[in-house]
């Protein structure tokens, strides 16, 4: 059954899966990044997550409160955590330092295993989509990881704006 289901796996995942582990990989030592690449990971896997968690809801409108509850704790959590916090910005470079950490190939990892099993279950079991008790977990997980990186994408946004408008006032300050 296993060979069966990866056989059907659409092409385009497996790609996507590599790319997941490469991003995951590298973001596990310290780095220095441009902010467009530093932004590209957070979009992505919030884009992923969110389909899923949209998905979800159509199962029971239960979905949608507790997803959307566990989307806005996740991102305050994320928003304020000690791996947020360890970021530091260079406006002047448009870039940003992060500190290695396993977190995000932990987090893509868990986004990939619960849309890959979701799809893979309900490619077997189609009228599970419609049971709430299949489609509740779901959207609390999509929900939780859609947080995770709204927070953290909403926390680089913050630190580096707020970076430019030190930069653009310390010269009016030194004059």
């Amino acid at each position: 059954m296993i060979v069966a289901i990866i056989s059907h796996t659409p092409l385009w995942v497996w790609p996507l899966l590599a790319f997941l582990l490469y991003r995951g990989w590298q973001a596990r030592r310290d780095r220095e990044t441009p902010i467009l690449k530093a932004l590209a990971l957070p979009v992505v896997m919030l884009w992923l997550s969110l389909s899923g968690l949209l998905a979800a809801f159509h199962a029971h409108p239960l979905n949608a409160a507790l997803g959307a509850g566990a989307l806005l704790l996740s991102a305050l959590l994320s928003f304020r955590s000690r791996t947020a916090r360890a970021i530091r910005v260079d406006a002047a470079g448009h870039r940003i330092v992060q500190r290695g950490s396993w977190q995000p190939l932990l987090l893509t990892m868990g986004i990939f295993a619960v849309k890959y099993a979701a799809a893979a279950t309900l490619a077997l079991q189609p009228q599970l989509a419609s049971q709430a008790w299949f489609a509740l977990p779901q959207a609390m997980l999509y929900g939780a990881f859609s947080g995770v990186f709204a927070g953290r994408l909403l926390r680089i946004l913050h630190l580096y704006r707020r970076a430019l408008s030190a930069q653009r006032e310390a010269p009016a300050a030194a004059g």
